[in-house]
């Protein structure tokens, strides 16, 4: 089929494909496209045919044809053309239809309406129906509407691609992380975030309806605050001091582990793929974790934290446990996430006595800058005072020789 030729058998199709899969439809052409095709009429072409012999004979729960799956690949592959198709016309009238794919099952379609939307250009006042997407369970998904959001124009269309960054990729869709495993509780009406939760660095990442809800919610659970991000960030340096140099030593330490390992045969494509793999998530989990603790004023506002569980481990009490809550400047609406050390106690105490060391110097230092300041203060108090004795005596000398001299 060329791009330009319409066939009203793929709207029908699609139309009845509703049925057979999930609703909302997975596609239905603008009503100026339909007016169009239905004033059409044209021979079906090999793309019809393969839409209606899906249809006939896939759609209903016992398939009468032993080939459905070929014909459902086809039947995929001639709707992916079709969006694209839609998108290279630029037309907006037509990215209300294309947005609908996004919350559709088959994810070559989803990417394909992402690729769409794109070509269109989405801008400011289509945020409210593409920014679920941004969430897909899908990575390659997520990547698909990030490239979708970088081609479009707007303020809050820049905020948002700025917000939306995947750091992974892949074809398999992702289950949540279970905070329960970790000793924390969800608040209720939350959403999880794919692409701002990270398990292996003790971070997972909600979105919710109502701020007061959620904060109620935490301030109920927690053992102290709530504290302004940078009060909380200065209270406790030392101790994220000592987690983030255990954890730099633990990827250390992983990394002459597995670089000492001989590296698979490369003919052996899974066995090589997974040992590459590996090499690369012990870089992304660093990085993951500084993306993840950067709270951008733009992007979160003024966060506010509520330390949730505090241990003493070694010499120091430690936030084990807290949650961070913001409001998502992009996604238009409150959020918050959870953390927690995900590094074993006998490192944190490994790496303590050295920062342990570094404080008592600073408070050393601060001591005698404190001493330094009430000495210089009270030499300051010393002049001012002579000062005043000195304006004193000459007044008074002045004052006798007046009267000396008869004036």
């Amino acid at each position: 089929m060329k791009p330009s030729e319409p066939h009203s058998a793929l709207v029908t199709g699609v139309l009845l494909l509703a049925f057979f899969f999930a609703p909302p439809l997975l596609w239905a052409a603008s009503p100026e496209v339909r007016a169009s095709q239905s004033a059409q009429v044209a021979p079906p072409s090999p793309e019809d045919e393969i839409v209606t012999k899906f249809l006939r004979d896939c759609g209903g729960k016992a398939p009468k044809n032993t080939n459905c799956d070929k014909l459902r690949s086809d039947f995929v592959e001639i709707l992916k053309e079709d969006l694209l198709m839609l998108g290279s016309t630029a037309d907006r009238q037509y990215l209300p239809d294309i947005a609908r794919i996004l919350r559709k099952r088959e994810v070559e379609l989803r990417i394909a309406a992402a690729d769409a939307i794109g070509m269109i250009g989405p801008q400011d006042s289509d945020l409210e129906m593409l920014i679920p997407a941004t969430n897909d369970p899908v990575p390659d998904v997520r990547q698909a509407v990030s490239q979708m959001i970088g081609r479009g124009k707007g303020t809050a269309v820049a905020l948002l691609k700025q917000r939306s960054m995947t750091m992974r990729g892949g074809s398999t869709p992702e289950e949540p992380a279970d905070p329960a495993k970790f000793g924390l509780t969800v608040a209720p009406k939350s959403v999880y975030l794919f692409d701002s939760s990270d398990a292996s660095v003790g971070r997972l990442s909600y979105v919710t309806k109502n701020m007061n809800e959620v904060a109620a919610f935490y301030k109920g659970k927690a053992k102290k605050g709530p504290f302004p991000l940078q009060e909380f960030k200065d209270k406790y340096r030392y101790q994220f001091q000592d987690e983030n140099e255990a954890m730099r030593q633990a990827q250390e330490a992983e990394g002459k582990q597995v670089t000492a390992m001989p590296p698979p045969d490369p003919r052996n494509m899974q066995a090589y793929k997974e040992f590459m793999e590996k090499i690369q998530s012990m870089g992304a989990r660093q990085g993951s974790r500084m993306y993840l603790d950067s709270y951008e004023p733009n992007l979160f506002g003024s966060p506010t934290v509520y330390v949730l569980e505090e241990r003493q481990i070694g010499q120091r009490n430690y936030p084990t446990r807290y949650v961070v809550l913001y409001q998502e400047q992009a996604l238009k609406r409150p959020g918050y996430r959870l953390n927690w050390m995900t590094v074993p106690d006998d490192t944190i105490k490994t790496v303590q006595a050295d920062s342990l060391a570094e404080e008592k110097e600073e408070l050393a230092r601060n001591k005698e800058n404190e001493a330094l300041k009430k000495r210089q203060e009270a030499l300051q108090n010393l002049e001012k005072k002579k000062d005043e004795q000195e304006k004193q005596q000459f007044k008074k000398g002045q004052a006798d020789l007046e009267k000396e001299l008869g004036f």
